[in-house]
């Protein structure tokens, strides 16, 4: 084999061996995050009484979501030991979605619990993401941005059912908190085309909101329950 040969094929198989172990790497670090899904799935079939579910139990049902969720800290431990240091962008994609429905349910389950917006550091702190074995990992603006949206596309149905329960607080509650969502989503500069789809939705959201409320105004069913 001449000399040029030889290198060739020795710059190749190096090139070959990087993109091999890399895709190893990639399907390791999937596999260890199904796991988490199966809570994140968990927490969402939590959530989803709520729907049913009488007043009186929302907040318990949004507390058992929040427990399930906390069982993945000790699983995003083991994600974070596969993760190289300083390259956690490069394996964002196959943590993205995961982190999104876990904001998700946070946010639709604490909104239930304290009438407020998650910050994405308490979120973090949910998933034990601040701790010294997961600082390779982070929650992501974007990831965080979408997965508010994600709870707020939630809401809508949560006010319709509300009103079938006779609950006519909620709505209110809800139409408010989706009308502050979608008022400081519109400040922001969305240059990004996934959250500026997303962000669409909210627009809906909020119309479907304030109809509930209106329908509830005009039948004089909007004064707090004694």
């Amino acid at each position: 084999m001449s000399s040029r040969a030889q290198t060739v094929t020795e710059t190749l198989s190096s090139v070959i061996e990087l993109l091999e172990n890399d895709q190893n790497l990639k399907k390791q670090i999937r596999e260890s995050i199904e796991p988490i899904d199966d809570l994140s799935r968990t927490a969402i079939t939590e959530l989803n009484k709520l729907h049913s579910a009488p007043f009186s139990q929302h907040n318990e049902i949004c507390q058992n979501s929040i427990d399930i969720i906390s069982k993945t800290q000790s699983l995003w431990q083991d994600v974070a030991k596969l993760i190289p240091e300083n390259e956690f962008y490069r394996y964002q994609f196959a943590l993205g979605p995961t982190m999104r429905n876990l904001t998700t349910s946070i946010v639709l389950a604490r909104f239930i619990l304290y009438d407020d917006l998650t910050s994405a550091h308490t979120i973090s702190k949910i998933l034990g993401l601040k701790n010294d074995s997961t600082e390779v990992l982070q929650l992501s603006s974007e990831d965080y941005l979408q997965g508010v949206i994600g709870a707020v596309n939630e809401l809508p149905r949560l006010s319709i059912n509300a009103v079938t329960s006779q609950n006519f607080e909620l709505p209110i509650k809800i139409s408010s908190f989706v009308n502050d969502i979608f008022a400081s989503y519109s400040l922001l500069n969305l240059r990004n085309d996934a959250l500026r789809r997303k962000f669409d939705s909210l627009k809906y959201d909020l119309k479907k909101c304030e109809d509930v409320v209106y329908d509830l105004t005009l039948r004089g069913l909007t004064k707090p329950r004694e």
